[in-house]
């Protein structure tokens, strides 16, 4: 018996339960909106506004939503009532192109229900979800701020694969000038394997959230995408033969801006990351806006010399279902004192 039916409460709809999409998105939306107030951004926001004003057309508004919002907005997962009224969440949502691995998203519980057990509850039944649904790969990302939100996952078995920093540059009428006295240049299409092997070696756990690490990142493109101005771009830096640094820029047509991926050899951080990141911006078309994800430290005060302004610090956290299942699971917690611990929370 999983998670999910053990800690259901005997009170009429009082406890946990899936989510249906068609029913609650409404619900779902609002108390996304109340539990991360201030932290969505633009695109969260839109989001839940279109959540919320979909949800009040039921059936039809849920038909909608299959085909005009993201994968996210129609999660697996689990709710939490009390007495009839939605008061937790959390989501499991498929990575596109890739069916083994998932993420776990949108948990939340108005402020008002917290520390009763209920976000372990939800989180504990989308896992046991995710191993039903054949994932190999279990992740999520969480503010570094949120302390107990990272105790929580620790304690059910993730794992920390990184923490990432995401900074913005807006459009400015400047851009740097190519560095001079560095052996940064742009990088041939035979290279690309150096990339790719940099890559394996320093995040394993993937470059661009929530996907899995790809070649395609950095193998040369087709000949028309070549020729596109906005195609993907490429500099590296080399010294005596090792690789030190590559930086890659992407234009994302969806969000109308560019996307730099930036990978330095952990002995090198704070010393070729500025420099890598000017060439870059020297070679991007003036007034862009360019997105930046790195880990936070040395680099970061060179970041804000070339006008990126830090937006927050994301902990990317994992968990391997495909191996481990049961035994991801910190030990003495199983279904059978998972039902003791959370039959309290529902009566």
């Amino acid at each position: 018996m999983t998670a999910a039916a053990l800690v259901r409460s005997r009170t009429l709809r009082t406890g946990l339960r899936s989510i249906r999409p068609r029913r609650d998105m409404g619900a779902v939306a609002e108390l996304i909106e109340t539990a991360f107030v201030g932290q969505l951004d633009t695109d969260g926001q839109r989001m839940v506004r279109e959540m919320r004003s979909l949800g009040k057309l039921g059936w039809l508004g849920w038909l909608i939503s299959k085909f005009i919002l993201p994968p996210f907005a129609n999660p697996h997962g689990y709710v939490w009532e009390e007495d009839g009224r939605i008061v937790g969440s959390a989501s499991l949502i498929p990575v596109e192109h890739f069916p083994r691995r998932w993420v776990l998203a949108n948990v939340a519980v108005y402020p008002e229900y917290r520390r009763r057990g209920i976000a372990r509850a939800l989180v504990m039944s989308t896992i046991d979800k995710a191993i039903d649904l054949n994932a190999r790969t279990l992740m999520l990302q969480v503010r570094s701020s949120q302390q107990g939100a990272l105790h929580l996952y620790e304690s059910l078995g993730f794992h920390t694969y990184s923490r990432r920093t995401v900074w913005r540059r807006p459009p400015v009428h400047t851009k740097p000038e190519h560095p001079q006295g560095t052996p940064i240049r742009k990088r041939s299409p035979e290279e690309w394997h150096a990339q790719w092997t940099l890559a394996n070696r320093l995040h394993p756990e993937g470059l661009v959230w929530p996907f899995p690490l790809s070649p395609n990142t950095f193998r040369p493109k087709g000949v028309s995408q070549v020729l596109s101005d906005r195609s993907g771009r490429h500099w590296i830096w080399y010294e005596q033969g090792r690789l030190l640094g590559s930086l890659s820029a992407r234009f994302l047509h969806s969000r109308g801006n560019w996307r730099l991926i930036l990978m330095a050899l952990p002995e090198e951080r704070g010393r070729v990351e500025g420099p890598m990141v000017a060439a870059g911006l020297a070679a991007l078309p003036r007034r862009s806006v360019v997105v930046l994800d790195y880990a936070p430290g040395k680099a970061d005060e060179r970041f804000i010399e070339l006008g990126f302004q830090p937006k927050d610090t994301f902990v990317w956290m994992g968990m391997d279902l495909d191996s481990e299942l049961r035994k991801s699971l910190p030990a003495g917690v199983d279904n059978v004192s998972l039902s003791k611990e959370l039959g309290e929370v529902g009566r």
